[in-house]
């Protein structure tokens, strides 16, 4: 019986004649996170497999026993009957290893004419492909969603904000526009990750490619892939898809974390302006009355997780020198958990638009209080009384003191007060303060006019 310090288990153990420490063992290992490519591994291979019988490198008989043998082996680990062992370090030399044992000899002609370097490569390729597919759909059901809210809110008052202080009145629908373009972008960058993605390093072998006649062009389009990477050396060292993929997941995260700041915010009592519904929040082990918006805080504190393996695999690619290196075992780690935060998120913001309640009537309690048409009063006296705008920014500074220092709004100014401030020679139209006026008098592509807000919503239809 061999000594288990040696590397008599390792399908690379012939040049070995002492075996890897324990402690090295468990740096070594990936299997307790790549497990989760056994689909992608074991589709390339059959992929691989069937170009190495159409080329003449393998027989057909040995090529069907292989195919075979991979079909068993992935019901085995669908039905949880694989037993996973760090001593075989990875997903690759799991399958191999359960193949050589299921169908003996032939299984050894699997690895004909490809790496390590190049196989993990395609599978982390095929992984991403597959979840950028599934998280551009969700995406639009996401876009959806925003857009549905915003035509049944879209004469719903709602306050548009500065350095948080209220800064003029908008429509509620226009806030929601707001998200939508930013979650639209984000769709943008997702096919931009989906396009570096598509792209097939099956048959760069090590480095340099196969000593074989093999058919890269033949086993990507078995795949699904769109090309082939040009460069063997580039092919098993790039990881900038993964890059961009996680600088989508970040600055989607980003939009995510902005939006759930406004819902915690605007769901306190002090502002009251959304109540967030059962679905979306959950209470406290001690106060009886709380009900408190944890999923919109857990998403919002999700876009450091993801920064973060942004972060790690920018600095694990820092320096490293062509080709393949044993660093970048860890881009799985990063990918992984970026590719289900991602899903979560999405699906989060969904469900919190699902259960949301907006309440623009207290919005428009604050607009009076906050002096929201105060730029439209301004903008009055320009247009009517030909004043400088600086002029008559100063005056309408004035009219909010004096409403401050009496504790009024600027609807409840009255014809005596503005004589008695600026004079009798100024004086309001009737419908100056009305907030639906201010909404309306916008102009410009883009404004929160009605008129402009139909048009963006009819726009934003023919995108999605």
């Amino acid at each position: 019986m061999a000594d288990e310090k040696t590397n008599e288990k390792k399908l690379w153990g012939g040049r070995f004649s002492e075996g890897i420490s324990d402690t090295c063992q468990e740096i070594s290992e990936s299997i307790s996170y790549d497990r989760q490519l056994f689909g992608q591994d074991i589709q390339a291979s059959l992929a691989h497999v069937e170009m190495l019988s159409r080329q003449k490198i393998v027989s057909p008989e040995i090529a069907e026993k292989i195919k075979s043998g991979l079909a068993e082996i992935e019901a085995e680990i669908i039905n949880d009957e694989m037993k996973f062992s760090a001593e075989l370090e990875d997903i690759h030399m799991h399958i191999e290893k359960r193949l050589i044992e299921l169908i003996g000899e032939e299984g050894k002609y699997l690895h004909t004419g490809r790496s390590r370097n190049d196989q993990v490569a395609v599978d982390t390729h095929l992984f991403l492909k597959e979840n950028l597919l599934k998280q551009r759909d969700e995406l639009k059901s996401l876009l959806s969603t925003i857009l549905a809210l915003a035509e049944k809110h879209k004469a719903d008052l709602w306050a548009g904000y500065t350095h948080t202080q209220i800064a003029q009145p908008v429509l509620l629908g226009h806030y929601l526009m707001a998200y939508f373009w930013m979650f639209r972008r984000d769709l943008d960058l997702l096919e931009f990750a989906l396009n570096e993605t598509d792209c097939s390093p099956l048959g760069a072998a090590a480095l340099g490619g196969a000593n074989y006649p093999i058919d890269r062009e033949f086993t990507a389009s078995k795949l699904g892939f769109a090309r082939v990477y040009q460069n063997s050396m580039d092919a098993v060292s790039n990881r900038d898809y993964q890059l961009s993929y996680h600088f989508f997941v970040t600055r989607l995260f980003v939009h995510i974390s902005r939006f759930c700041e406004d819902m915690i915010l605007y769901n306190t009592v002090e502002f009251s302006y959304v109540k967030l519904g059962d679905r979306v929040t959950t209470g406290s082990s001690i106060m009886p009355q709380k009900k408190n918006p944890d999923i919109a805080e857990l998403l919002r504190g999700k876009t450091a997780r993801v920064i973060g393996n942004l972060q790690a695999l920018l600095v694990n690619l820092k320096g490293l020198p062509l080709t393949y290196n044993r660093d970048l075992q860890e881009d799985k780690v990063y990918l992984l958990d970026s590719v289900r935060q991602a899903a979560l998120g999405i699906g989060g913001v969904i469900e919190i638009l699902n259960n949301v309640t907006f309440c623009p009537e207290r919005v428009v309690e604050n607009l009076k209080r906050g002096f929201a048409q105060a730029t439209d009063v301004a903008d009055y006296l320009v247009s009517h009384y030909n004043i400088a705008f600086r002029r008559a920014h100063e005056m309408t500074g004035q009219l909010v003191l004096f409403c401050e220092t009496r504790k009024i709004t600027l609807d409840e100014v009255s014809k005596s007060d503005i004589a008695t401030l600026w004079g009798g020679q100024y004086e309001f139209s009737g419908d100056l303060l009305k907030l639906e006026s201010c909404i309306a008098r916008k102009q410009g592509t883009g404004s929160t006019s009605y008129v402009e807000l139909e048009r963006q919503i009819e726009s934003a239809k023919k995108m999605i």
